[in-house]
């Protein structure tokens, strides 16, 4: 029971120290009502589901964090409350910030991109330069769903296109994949796709930002970048088109149906490169994407695993015979900015690679950087070879998917695909030479995993015992001789490279912060209210435990607003919270949880308030009159404390009469007599002094301080 007459004790000087001020000025989002419908019609898990791989535990949810090097499921997903929370990062939120860290934008954004999610129109937005900008974000990305939309029309339709469908009809590819994939032919014209933009709404300029067509250099103007190609759309997690691989067509094909123009020098110049890409785009950059892993996310949670594969028809056929946990790199290798993306999903990684020379070529170029890498991430990295140089599209259309399964019954995990590696057809009892070269070699990958800190029972330093002492067995050395040289070329290595240190999944080599491709034009407002003002909203502790009050019970406002301003706040986060919550009162509201959450747009103060959520829930068997009561003594200690220090300034400026001194000394004297539990003897004065209240667990440190201070007076 909330106790409303609950009156503050009168002050020393009977008055404030300084006028109430009106409450300082928050705004309020102008989509209130869009909001609460988008709020509505989103449901947390499905939306953090769509992003990472999330399991039941208890009444919440978990997964591996997205925004750092999370090795266990830190994240937690509250679905009665509609929050989440990473307590490592110590950031949390609903589904408008989650959507906002996630994809790099403002909050119109996000509330677009889920409004759209949702099914639910919004009005378009008043007084907006940018949302017209033929470069902002929103206007790139309907410029590639139509040029997507083209190119698979034309695939499906032209007569231009009809070699294209014949390789893919020789490659084993159906139609269902075709559309699942939404594949595309882009003929060999130079201005085949320039020649549809203007009735579509775009512009030459915006084709060129997305990487669909090229500025010539002297004549001026722009021709299509895919001519004469079959076009796989590259798509975000939520199947967004963002970029586009081409394939030149075999030249049975390419004589099929195919009209070209321009001269032969051209043309043979521009099909030089059997594969190209998109461009490094402000959407788009290749060594941070996965292709079709927004067809593989389902496939990846069922299989407890991620399959890369080098080739988009690897995992087209892949996809289409039931294998659907595979995605393809974008020609370039798996590096430390996939690690971001893949940890959303999985931490178990196997590599696929073709079976010929070429193939294990690549592996050992690439397997002592991935070793290392993923082994620090406490990633399971699989490596696989297929047999008798075929790769997984002609493996898997020969023999079926069953044979493929049986082949990655046989991967084995990257310290064994090396020993075997550099073990292969050596004679260990008689070759000592090579042998030893062989254990230098796999001493010298080990090396470059960086073991974490205080991880004695950690998957890396377990695996690497298992690896010294396999050596010792096979090659006849001594455990603790393997282990001294180890231990020395790691010591080598980090000499050699001082500056060599762990990097976080968004941080690159040169270490600079990493933003992916999808935020760049956003920058550092990425990050929110904390990159753009340097600003991280924080709360003092009494503002705390009164947050914590309201957010338990949201109908103690009407008591606590006649006895707390907002100019008792001592923070901006403070006030600016606490005069939300008294709108919110004076609209006949309560200021519940979901309803600030719903009126506040900046992420962090989003994530403050589940902190102070969190904290409330905690505390949901303690006694709320008692807290409740202390945290008002604690505002009135607070206060007089503050009456104290006007009063010694006043006396040391010497801005009092002496019989005003007087007395105000006799006040001072016995005010701290009472608030020591001391009775006080009667000042001369005559004057009645009113009780102190004393100080709470919130002021007991700063009273310490004051008593000493006094006393020097």
């Amino acid at each position: 029971m909330i106790n409303d007459t609950f009156q503050r004790p009168n002050l020393l000087a009977g008055r404030r120290l300084h006028p109430r001020t009106p409450s300082p000025p928050l705004t309020v989002s102008p989509w209130q009502d869009a909001k609460e419908q988008v709020r509505q019609a989103t449901e947390i898990v499905d939306l953090v589901g769509s992003y990472v791989s999330l399991r039941r535990q208890g009444r919440n949810y978990v997964a591996h964090c997205p925004w750092h090097d999370d090795s266990r499921p830190s994240l937690q997903v509250n679905p009665e409350r509609q929050s989440y929370k990473c307590w490592v990062c110590d950031i949390g939120g609903d589904v408008f910030s989650f959507a906002m860290r996630m994809e790099g934008v403002d909050f119109r954004e996000a509330l677009e991109m889920l409004a759209e999610r949702a099914g639910i129109s919004l009005k378009p937005r008043q007084g907006s330069a940018n949302r017209n900008h033929p470069f902002e974000r929103r206007n790139l990305l309907r410029a590639l769903a139509w040029a997507e939309e083209q190119f698979h029309q034309c695939l499906l339709h032209s007569p231009t296109a009809q070699g294209a469908r014949d390789y893919l009809h020789e490659r084993g590819i159906d139609e269902t994949s075709i559309e699942r994939f939404h594949l595309g032919f882009s003929p060999d014209s130079w201005d085949w796709l320039l020649g549809r933009v203007t009735g579509a709404g775009h512009t030459p300029e915006v084709l060129e930002r997305v990487g669909l067509v090229i500025r010539r250099e002297q004549q001026g103007g722009f021709y299509d970048r895919f001519r004469g190609r079959l076009l796989f759309p590259i798509r975000d997690v939520r199947s967004r088109p963002i970029a586009f691989g081409g394939r030149q067509l075999p030249p049975a094909q390419e004589e099929h149906g195919t009209q070209h123009s321009g001269t032969n020098k051209s043309r043979k110049a521009h099909a030089s490169a059997k594969y190209i890409n998109s461009p490094e785009a402000p959407l788009f950059s290749k060594s941070a994407q996965l292709y079709a892993l927004d067809l593989a996310r389902e496939g990846i949670t069922r299989e407890g695993g991620l399959l890369v594969m080098e080739g988009y028809t690897d995992v087209i056929m892949a996809h289409q015979h039931g294998i659907e946990n595979a995605v393809a790199v974008l020609g370039t290798a798996l590096n430390e900015r996939h690690i971001p993306l893949v940890r959303r999903y999985t931490d178990r990684i196997t590599l696929i690679l073709d079976g010929d020379e070429a193939g294990r070529r690549r592996s050992m170029q690439i397997l002592d950087e991935l070793l290392a890498l993923f082994v620090e991430q406490e990633i399971d990295l699989q490596f696989l070879a297929l047999p008798n140089g075929g790769d997984p599209c002609d493996v898997i259309g020969t023999q079926g998917s069953d044979a493929f399964r049986q082949c990655l019954s046989q991967s084995v995990d990257a310290i064994e695909y090396k020993i075997r590696a550099v073990t292969n057809g050596l004679a260990l009892a008689n070759d000592t030479h090579r042998s030893a070269q062989a254990v230098e070699e796999i001493l010298g990958t080990l090396s470059r995993v960086r073991l974490r800190s205080g991880s004695a029972a950690s998957p890396a330093l377990m695996r690497e015992q298992q690896v010294l002492v396999r050596l010792a067995r096979e090659f006849g050395l001594a455990e603790e001789q393997l282990r001294l040289r180890l231990a020395g070329l790691r010591r080598d290595r980090q000499r050699n490279h001082p500056s060599t240190r762990k990097l976080s999944p968004t941080t690159p080599a040169n270490g600079e912060p990493y933003l992916p491709s999808t935020q760049q034009a956003k920058g550092q407002q990425a990050k929110g209210l904390q990159a753009n003002t340097g600003y991280r909203p924080t709360l003092t502790a009494w503002e705390q435990e009164l947050m914590e009050l309201l957010l338990s019970e949201p109908q103690r406002m009407s008591a606590l607003a006649k006895l707390v301003h907002v100019d008792d706040m001592q923070s901006e986060t403070g006030r600016n919270l606490y005069a939300l919550a008294e709108k919110i009162q004076q609209a006949g509201d309560l200021p519940s949880f979901d309803r600030l959450m719903l009126e506040v747009d900046a992420p962090e103060l989003k994530s403050l308030l589940v902190h102070c959520d969190e904290q409330a829930q905690a505390k949901n068997q303690s006694d709320v009159e008692l807290r409740h009561h202390d945290l008002i003594l604690e505002l009135e200690r607070r206060q007089q404390k503050a009456q104290r220090q006007q009063a010694r300034a006043q006396m040391k400026r010497n801005q009092l009469q002496p019989e005003q001194e007087k007395q105000l000394l006799a006040q001072l004297f016995a005010d701290r007599q009472k608030s020591q539990n001391i009775e006080p003897e009667i000042s001369d004065t005559e004057n009645e002094t009113e009780n102190e209240a004393p100080p709470t667990a919130f002021g007991r440190e700063q009273e310490n301080g004051e008593s000493r201070k006094e006393s020097q007076l």
